[in-house]
């Protein structure tokens, strides 16, 4: 599937890119009452940095975890098309009431990601429900259920490159994906879950790994950590 309105001339030498960013870890509107304490929402800032580095107007853009719909939302600012697939019903419903489209907004499993009817996916950028190696609640049912295995963790690993692995038969011809994550420190065990680099490692084998770009967050982040990891990924 290859969007034949795509010149990716127009598009800034990727080579040239920095390693590291500073940004603010902040959001420009506050979530209704019913999703306060569970803010998950990565930074507009980041979406937008991404979404201007690596699309261009008119350009699908696509989150498997759409989340409380922040790449929908700046896609449509910057005259993108955004598409996204959330697994909770109740944020599915708010990401539409958002929404200049609201049919692009797709309520559903993102591990079944190829029964949707997408477009082809000039760009993509997400930052996955995280999880702990030792934890068992499952996140791509927004930890609604709990992994039957002793190996939940490398399943949901599994389970991420499934979905990457379904995407990639709708990616362009030059795509990229990018995928926003941190290491996990658990204090009360003493250890930390290498997420960002197991992640890095389960998708590169289906998505071929560019390298990762380092987001310094001014205000801090979170999980133990002042930084996160973009993890840049294109189609082979």
């Amino acid at each position: 599937m290859i969007s034949p309105q795509l010149d990716r001339t127009q598009l800034p030498d990727r080579t040239k890119l920095k390693t590291f960013l500073h940004l603010r870890n902040e959001h420009k509107a506050e979530l209704p009452e019913e999703f306060h304490g569970n803010d998950v929402r990565y930074s507009e800032a980041l979406v937008e940095r991404f979404i201007l580095d690596y699309s261009k107007n008119g350009d699908v853009v696509f989150d498997p975890f759409m989340g409380y719909g922040t790449t929908l939302v700046v896609a449509e600012r910057f005259d993108r098309k955004g598409y996204g697939i959330e697994f909770d019903e109740r944020r599915w419903q708010y990401c539409r009431n958002l929404l200049e489209h609201p049919e692009r907004a797709l309520n559903g499993d993102s591990r079944k990601l190829s029964e949707f009817d997408l477009p082809p996916i000039d760009f993509s950028i997400t930052s996955p429900p995280y999880m702990g190696s030792h934890h068992r609640e499952d996140p791509l049912t927004n930890y609604s259920a709990e992994f039957e295995i002793k190996h939940g963790y490398k399943k949901y690993l599994d389970d991420l490159a499934s979905i990457y692995r379904q995407m990639s038969a709708h990616l362009s011809i030059g795509a990229r994906v990018v995928i926003e994550v941190s290491n996990l420190k658990h204090e009360v065990e003493n250890t930390v879950t290498t997420l960002a680099w197991d992640i890095a490692r389960s998708v590169s084998e289906v998505l071929h790994f560019e390298g990762e770009i380092v987001i310094c967050w001014e205000n801090g982040y979170g999980y133990g950590y002042d930084h996160s990891y973009c993890l840049l990924f294109s189609r082979d």
